[in-house]
């Protein structure tokens, strides 16, 4: 068959369309995983309960503070 067959030009054409349109799809279903998986984490985030928050919150005032006071007696000298 030679190259100026328009049966040939048919047949690669429909071949390429076929290609792109895995393509688009493949891309399109990546993209609908991905912002799935960025909804649950978002839910988890938020799902938290209040108390766990306030605990976290406490903790993180603790440890904050733990390390002011560390820093006002350690003046950095040996």
């Amino acid at each position: 068959m030679p190259a100026d067959n328009p049966v040939s030009w048919l047949f690669l054409l429909i071949l390429g369309i076929y290609g792109v349109c895995k393509f688009f799809s493949k891309v399109m279903e990546e993209s609908e995983r991905l912002k799935a998986e960025r909804q649950r984490a978002v839910e988890e985030f938020f799902a938290e309960k209040p108390l766990d928050k306030i605990n976290i919150q406490a903790y993180n005032n603790y440890i904050n503070k733990k390390g002011n006071d560390y820093h006002e007696h350690n003046d950095g000298r040996y």
